[in-house]
């Protein structure tokens, strides 16, 4: 797990955990834009086979939302396209009911959804008119953590706004501030992002996340030619190698089936299986464990047992 700073990509970003392990094929399960932070969990190896089901899991995010005004990319890299009233506390804390529970959302156009075979952001950039398509995602909690406050006459009104945001696979927080704006009659922009977890990997156990500026709206860093951003130590990328077990199997969405010993060679060489290799009766995709060490994932239908991936033995 790796803190990614602010002023990077998240591509960019995984250079330090190559370098650390001395590795070359490492995946992240989740872009991070340039101007936000946070967790970057990787997986490097064989183990980029588990990066569609990581990826899957929900997220959970702090969020900095600015009041009266919208860019083009709803973000604080954007150029300032609508402007509007200050929301008072109760109109937003209402608009937030709205957003709970499962809901439609319709991505930014600067983003990284495929239209026709090419991101609606480069379309956009060219100056092509594009429809993005509403889509369902969950919105399984967010609430207010602080709010900057400005008086008008006897009204106290909302400047900007820290949210706390756990959601499912596919939200966009800036959609999300866009949307709650609107509700409260006016436009808003994201001016700050971070990732605190992702299922059940936390921010505060990824390597760098100490290294991390107090969040706030102005923590976006530009770095010149030459310059990096701040580096984890190698040691502690090391040291925040997390072993694929049983309980994070579960949680992504992987069960864990274990394989009787003496069959262990027979499922590396994939030879064809059926149920009395198991220690339990498959069900649909699940991970296969034997003793401590995780040997692959299976698929189980009514009629057949199928291989999805197979290894085993030290990465």
């Amino acid at each position: 797990m790796l803190a990614k700073q602010p002023g990077i990509t998240s591509f960019s970003a995984l250079w330090q955990i190559k370098d650390a392990l001395k590795t070359k094929k490492t995946g992240h399960t989740g872009t991070l834009d340039t101007f936000a932070d946070g967790l970057l969990v990787a997986l490097t190896g064989r183990y980029t086979r588990l990066v569609p089901f990581i990826t899957d899991c929900d997220k959970e995010y702090i969020a900095f939302v600015a009041f009266g005004s919208e860019t083009d990319t709803l973000d604080p890299e954007g150029t300032v396209t609508k402007t509007g009233p200050l929301p008072d506390l109760p109109s937003v804390t209402g608009a937030l009911n709205a957003f709970r529970g499962e809901i439609e959302q319709t991505p930014p156009l600067y983003s990284a959804v495929h239209v026709d075979g090419k991101r609606a952001s480069d379309r956009t950039r060219g100056g092509e008119t594009v429809a993005l398509e509403p889509r369902k995602i969950v919105i399984h909690s967010i609430e207010i953590e602080s709010t900057v406050t400005v008086r008008d006459n006897e009204r106290e009104l909302i400047q900007g706004a820290v949210l706390r945001v756990v959601c499912s696979k596919g939200t966009y927080i800036r959609s999300l501030a866009r949307d709650i704006a609107a509700a409260c009659g006016t436009y808003a922009h994201l001016a700050a992002l971070r990732r605190t977890r992702i299922g059940p990997f936390p921010l505060e156990k990824a390597a760098g996340a100490a290294m991390l500026p107090p969040f706030s709206p102005e923590i976006r860093y530009q770095f010149g030619k030459g310059e990096r951003p701040p580096r984890a130590e190698a040691s502690d990328i090391r040291s925040s190698l997390i072993p694929f077990t049983r309980d994070i199997s579960a949680i992504i969405g992987l069960p864990p089936l274990e394989l009787v010993p003496d069959k262990r060679e027979a499922f590396l060489r994939g030879m064809k299986m059926d149920t009395s290799w198991f220690l339990a009766a498959p069900c649909n995709r699940q991970a296969v464990f034997c003793g401590p060490e995780f040997m692959g994932a299976i698929v189980a239908s009514e009629d057949r047992l199928t291989y999805g991936f197979v290894f085993g033995g030290p990465p």
